[in-house]
């Protein structure tokens, strides 16, 4: 059995949400159940594949050491975000959906460390008003935006200087015969 997340056609019914494929087959999550090929699957029937299924798209988007980052991201509770905890309960749709479609992104690792520059900025520069919790209620999208930007544009020069002093460095050095 194996479940690989996905974007995916969605249910015209509104019933549940598709988040991949079950052997190749679109799976669609409603109330906790799992439904392909007009079978009902329980959560903990198919919750070895569908831990292996959130390990891959998220190892794809934040490298092997996910946990901390997918929940950061997402806003949950880290511990939700543990292999057994997800066995156990599942995720959040909206987690699943993320994955589904950020794994596939066509450079998906390159996607996860923008993902957390843009919630870096927002956490340091554009919460406008937070939850007892600390997690943002409200977030100033445009000083956000500004803020990434310019995370952006100065990683970009400080890239091609990087670049270009290397140039530079290697053409000091005298050619060598090996």
């Amino acid at each position: 059995m194996k479940i690989v997340l996905c974007p995916m056609d969605q249910p015209s019914d509104g019933e549940g949400f598709c988040i991949g494929t079950l052997d190749g087959h679109p799976l669609i999550v409603h109330d906790r159940k799992l439904y392909a090929s007009g079978r009902e699957y329980e959560h903990g029937a198919v919750a070895n594949a569908y831990v292996e299924a959130v390990d891959r798209a998220a190892s794809e988007v934040f490298g092997s050491d996910w946990v901390t980052p997918l929940a950061r991201l997402m806003q949950i509770n880290k511990r939700s975000t543990a292999k057994d905890r997800i066995a156990k309960f599942g995720l959040p749709n909206y987690v699943l959906q993320f994955l589904a479609k950020a794994s596939t992104y066509p450079v998906p690792r390159a996607l996860g460390y923008a993902l957390l520059c843009v919630e870096e900025a927002q956490e340091t520069m554009s919460v406008t008003h937070r939850a007892p919790t600390g997690r943002p209620l409200e977030v100033d999208v445009q000083v956000r935006s500004q803020v990434v930007r310019s995370v952006v544009l100065q990683a970009t020069d400080l890239v091609d200087n990087i670049l270009s002093e290397r140039a530079a460095f290697r053409m000091q050095k005298p050619l060598t015969a090996e």
